[in-house]
């Protein structure tokens, strides 16, 4: 075949071919300028936070053998009996300082269940987090599909943390998130307060301390009326973190008394750090109170002493 009859083939080759070797040329084009602008694209700033989220941190190697298959039977057992509305056997599964804590009564955790187990739940469980000898699972609660059938609307799931705490060769159960009770009998005294830290009850994401108070002098005296910022605080050992509610609720002693109060704390169990102390950083003692606010102002320009206390927590708790 000659140079001339070679060249002849080839353009009756393009001419044949022409449309389909323009459109492969145009969607190759194509496809190059979008993975060009593709490239070029400015990055997304992802928005700074202090706030670092807590992700699970535990393995499953790290419960040890011996407790995973009596871990994963308790559960089943628990939430069968919760499908089964059988409330006194779940409740007795349940260890003593968890019932104290959250359900002090069998009927409170009946609501619990009655609200969760509305109708029956299959469930799945995932290892989270561990203190110790404290063993933390996610139990996701999701709508028992065999029972309710498909009917087209979102799955019901809810997700609770169930903690199993190793205590002499045996698991204890706790539910809701309560890890344990620290009895703690800390005292603090000055001339015109007596403060008794009894206990706190630890839960995964928060801290709650059992707290009396008594006023000691023949004045009005006012820890928290939500006037100012950070009136009762925690030091979490990592930071201070100010009680969640006392502002709704606030602190007035009258002369002579003495109040019982519960102060939540937000915090991780499983964050590594250790509270060292609550701080009331406001205390008024006043000549008179009326919880005007009107005559605020002037009661505070007559203060017998307007100071701060620290109570101070034991290096181990």
């Amino acid at each position: 075949m000659s140079f001339v009859d070679t060249r002849l083939k080839i353009r009756q080759w393009l001419k044949k071919y022409r449309r389909i070797i323009i459109i492969t040329l145009i969607a190759l084009a194509i496809v190059y300028v979008v993975n060009y602008i593709l490239k070029n694209l400015p990055e997304e700033e992802i928005p700074k936070t202090t706030y670092t989220p807590n992700i699970s941190v535990m393995a499953e190697d790290e419960v040890p053998e011996k407790w995973h298959e009596t871990i994963e039977s308790t559960i089943d057992t628990f939430v069968q009996r919760c499908n089964n509305k059988e409330y006194e056997a779940a409740y007795n599964m349940i260890s003593d300082d968890c019932k104290e804590a959250v359900y002090p009564t069998l009927s409170s955790f009946q609501k619990f269940v009655d609200a969760k187990f509305k109708t029956k739940r299959s469930y799945s469980i995932q290892n989270f987090s561990n203190v110790g000898k404290q063993y933390i699972y996610d139990v996701n609660l999701m709508e028992d599909l065999m029972a309710t059938g498909l009917t087209g609307k979102e799955l019901y799931t809810d997700e609770e943390k169930f903690v199993f705490t190793e205590y002499d060769e045996s698991l204890k159960l706790a539910i809701s998130g309560f890890v344990r009770k620290n009895d703690l009998n800390i005292f603090a005294e000055d001339e015109n307060l007596k403060v008794n830290i009894d206990c706190k009850y630890v839960f995964y994401d928060y801290e709650l301390y059992k707290v009396t108070i008594t006023n000691k002098t023949e004045h009005s005296i006012v820890i928290a009326d939500g006037t100012t910022n950070d009136e009762v605080v925690l030091n979490t050992g990592a930071d201070i973190r100010g009680e969640k509610y006392v502002k709704s609720y606030g602190i007035v002693l009258e002369p002579g008394e003495s109040k019982n109060y519960t102060f939540e704390f937000t915090k991780y169990c499983d964050d590594g750090s250790a509270p060292t102390y609550i701080m009331f950083n406001n205390i008024r003692v006043l000549q008179s109170y009326s919880g005007d606010s009107s005559t605020m102002q002037a009661e505070l320009d007559n203060a017998i002493r307007i100071y701060s206390l620290r109570i101070n927590f034991p290096t181990a708790e």
